[in-house]
């Protein structure tokens, strides 16, 4: 497989999530800031390979768009507005996205620095996210995230690209959410009503079968045509003195996937949307397509742009 490294793997400890626009429509200049930092990441990884350090990156719609409209990720697309949502996705979309995990903090934040310094004016941050993973994956809810995540051998199936894109195989798609969680609120509720909300055992995950068809695990659970709609979550936790949630991001072979599953949750079918939804305030998002890692030496995550 020649999958990105940071989509199938296993969460790290930490995430800084970067979001960036073009600062100019100079293709030249364009390809020129991809290369390098297609190249640096690949050398930075190696040498921060203790940390076990990623380096992915995605690109977004419009951006796509606007450089390869023949020749672009068929299912690439915006994001649309979901219900509830608190936040206009055409404003928050950026045009790249770097996405950068380890288990060292330190090793982030270097790494960030000199990526973000060889963007050579081609590119300016927009936007910039940080998580970190609690012991045990707990959210700030204080229930484990991720619970039904498909098994590492199950991941590519559900999160890569194959036959039906063969120009874009094993590449894959983001969605990225920033939901600020109502903490206060949620630990107002007994605790029988957590479980009722999440559908699950707050202790130890353990679904229960009793459990309303509100409840998030119920809601979460789609079919479409016989087929188990599946995503791969890969989120982190965030807090501040003045905002806590989740930085959602999930990884699939095909856009629709979580959409259909977003779409239940806010949906009234069932007795009504998912019971979480009261207690999530989504305030930022994207949808981006993660390409393959390049194949030969003189090509770079983000050619097909340029081709």
């Amino acid at each position: 497989m020649s999958v990105q490294p940071g989509i199938i793997d296993s969460p790290q400890e930490h995430l800084d999530l970067i979001c960036l626009n073009a600062s100019t429509r100079q293709r030249p200049t364009l390809r020129g800031a991809l290369h390098r930092l297609s190249d640096d990441a690949a050398r930075l990884m190696e040498q921060h390979v203790a940390s076990g350090l990623t380096v992915t990156f995605g690109f977004g719609s419009t951006f796509a768009d606007t450089l390869a409209p023949t020749s672009r990720p068929k299912g690439l697309r915006g994001m649309p507005r979901f219900k509830g949502d608190e936040y206009d996705p055409a404003e928050t979309q950026a045009d790249l996205v770097m996405q950068l995990c380890s288990n060292v903090k330190f090793a982030n934040h270097a790494v960030g620095k000199t990526l973000l310094g060889r963007l050579g004016g081609a590119f300016e941050p927009k936007a910039h996210h940080q998580g970190f993973i609690f012991s045990g994956t707990r959210g700030v809810l204080g229930f484990i995230d991720g619970t039904a995540n498909p098994a590492s051998e199950d991941r590519p199936s559900v999160v890569l690209i194959g036959d039906t894109d063969p120009l874009f195989r094993d590449g894959s798609y983001m969605a990225f959410r920033k939901i600020r969680e109502d903490v206060a609120a949620w630990d107002k509720l007994s605790l029988r009503a957590q479980e009722d909300a999440v559908g699950r055992r707050k202790v130890d995950s353990a679904e229960y079968p009793d459990a309303p068809t509100t409840s998030h695990k119920k809601k979460s659970d789609v079919k479409l045509s016989g087929r188990d709609m599946k995503i791969y979550r890969r989120s982190y936790p965030f807090w501040s003195p003045f905002e806590s949630g989740i930085l959602f991001i999930c990884y699939q072979a095909d856009l629709g996937q979580y959409e259909a599953i977003k779409k239940s949750m806010v949906g009234g079918a069932k007795g009504g949307h998912d019971r979480l939804e009261d207690f999530y305030h989504a305030v930022e998002g994207g949808y981006y397509f993660m390409p393959p890692r390049p194949k030969k030496v003189d090509e770079f995550l983000g050619d097909f742009l340029f081709r």
